[in-house]
């Protein structure tokens, strides 16, 4: 391969990576705040949870529907007192369901099928996190942020002031020249925001390599063996919804639902999630139980705030990483996080295609001399 060839290979990837980056930094922004503005969108009421009515309504729905069936329940994320059902239809794939805390269906979209229909949020989400291609885009994405964070730190390196010229680095004056001013004013905004960034797209990393990472520190939670809790005798009357929402409230009882995953073939419980105080997550808590659709005993309980201390990193990257492990604070520095990234990619761009031009305008002149 000759040199030339050699450097339109170099552009074309660092372009692919830029437009790459660029659409990590853009959405990522925007989903800061995506499950409000998501929730917004709805109408219809929010209100508290009412286990009861709430279980009704899980456990109604499959007759009322038939070949559907509800797989699991997520926290909206958005206002208090609303839920995401998860529900398998007979073409093999999967509508949600926003409802209030009643049950009363508020939404109905596809989830995993007919992404023209799935909302913008769904889709900006997807695209963000797997690029449509479920787990070989997060490994792609987990790689590139690695490239990212690496271009960071190499700009962060050789942009860093020495002694007494910080004021100067962080206010630039006008350059003499549009490549000039832009190399001043592209430096200087890394320095503002560069540690930070470099914090929000570390934790990043850890989202693209979510299987190999929990496989490494070992995992904390465990789903109880399958066996065991399949031999339990079945009770006469089916155990409830209500009846694994009240267990999980009882022993956590300030604790909001993160989620509720129905029992299968393969998995003979009801594995609750809430989210305790103190948890770094916002909505989707860590606190785990399991309780058995056999009986209704409680199978396994984990407690997110007990948990190893590895495990309780691991859990908080991802708070880390949209900001909300420091609050409403954290999630607007999130948010300028993100357009602060996609300011840098643009500028980096435009000081690029600015030194192309002015080393075009030089050739003729080295050439005729």
């Amino acid at each position: 391969m000759t040199a030339r060839a050699l450097r339109l290979a170099h552009r074309y990837v660092s372009l692919v990576f830029a437009a790459l980056w660029l659409m990590q930094a853009a959405t990522g922004a925007i989903l800061v705040f995506h499950w409000e503005l998501d929730d917004w969108s709805v109408r219809g009421p929010a209100g508290p949870l009412d286990v009861a009515a709430f279980s009704r309504s899980l456990v109604d729905y499959d007759p009322a529907h038939p070949g559907h069936h509800v797989v699991s329940v997520y926290a909206s994320g958005g206002e208090p007192g609303r839920f995401d059902v998860l529900v398998s239809n007979p073409a093999g794939h999967r509508d949600v369901l926003r409802v209030d805390g009643r049950g009363e269906a508020l939404r109905v979209r596809p989830w995993d099928y007919d992404d023209a229909h799935i909302g913008l949020f769904q889709i900006i989400t997807t695209l963000h996190q797997t690029l449509f291609a479920d787990d070989l885009g997060k490994l792609f994405l987990g790689a590139s942020a690695v490239v990212l964070f690496s271009n960071l730190v190499v700009g962060l390196t050789l942009a860093w002031p020495r002694v007494g010229q910080w004021a100067r680095a962080l206010r630039p004056a006008p350059g003499k020249t549009a490549a000039m001013g832009l190399f001043a004013w592209h430096r200087a905004a890394g320095l503002w925001l560069g540690l930070i960034a470099l914090v929000a797209v570390g934790s990043g990393i850890t989202m693209g390599f979510e299987d190999p990472l929990a496989a490494l520190i070992g995992d904390a939670r465990p789903a109880p063996a399958v066996a065991a809790a399949a031999a339990i005798p079945q009770r006469a009357s089916p155990v409830t919804p209500a009846e694994a929402l009240e267990a999980a409230m009882a022993r956590y009882p300030a604790s909001p639902l993160a989620s509720l995953i129905m029992p299968g073939p393969d998995q003979p419980w009801y594995r609750v999630r809430v989210r305790q105080p103190g948890e770094a997550r916002r909505a989707q808590g860590m606190t785990t139980l399991y309780v058995s659709a056999r009986d209704g005993r409680v199978l396994a309980d984990y407690d997110a705030l007990k948990a190893p201390l590895a495990t309780r990193v691991y859990d908080s990257l991802y708070a880390i990483h949209t900001g909300e492990a420091f609050g409403l604070v954290g999630r607007w520095l999130a948010l300028v996080v993100g357009v602060w990234l996609t300011a840098m990619i643009v500028l980096g761009l435009a000081l690029w295609q600015a030194r192309r031009r002015l080393r075009a305008g030089r050739r003729p002149q080295a050439s005729g001399g």
